[in-house]
């Protein structure tokens, strides 16, 4: 099972990189819960957990406080959140975080219009600390 997995990946790398797309990179492979991988493509990090969203909502707001960084923006709607914060220079900082399945959720962010890729991994980081 591990072969296969480590095929696939290594067939997703070789794919982004004949594809021509330098922006996409691979950040982490065995994230928390058995997940997948970060994905860090055009400014934005991504990553399914093996978590539900309430738990994946938590954890990003804990995660925030963490970071000292403020909630400016915390809106909820089903199975979909759209949270909005800062760091102290100005640089925004957009998460999303949504519901894949019962038990497993999808948390996007995105720091500053370009993309951050060293700060949103810090939140990241943030994040599996309470997981």
């Amino acid at each position: 099972m591990f072969r296969r997995l480590n095929k696939a990946i290594l067939l997703l790398v070789l794919a982004i990189q004949i594809s021509g797309c330098a922006e996409a990179v691979f950040v982490g492979v065995g994230a928390v819960g058995g997940a997948g991988a970060a994905l860090f493509y055009k400014g934005k990090m991504e990553e399914n957990l093996d978590i539900s969203f309430s738990k994946a909502h938590a954890a990003t707001l804990a995660a925030l406080k963490d970071l000292e960084l403020p909630i400016n923006k915390d809106q909820k709607k089903g199975l979909k959140a759209s949270i909005e914060s800062q760091f102290p220079e100005g640089k925004q900082v957009w998460i999303s975080v949504r519901a894949v399945t019962e038990s497993s959720s999808k948390i996007t962010v995105r720091v500053g219009m370009s993309g951050d890729k060293a700060r949103s991994q810090k939140i990241f980081d943030a994040i599996h600390q309470h997981l």
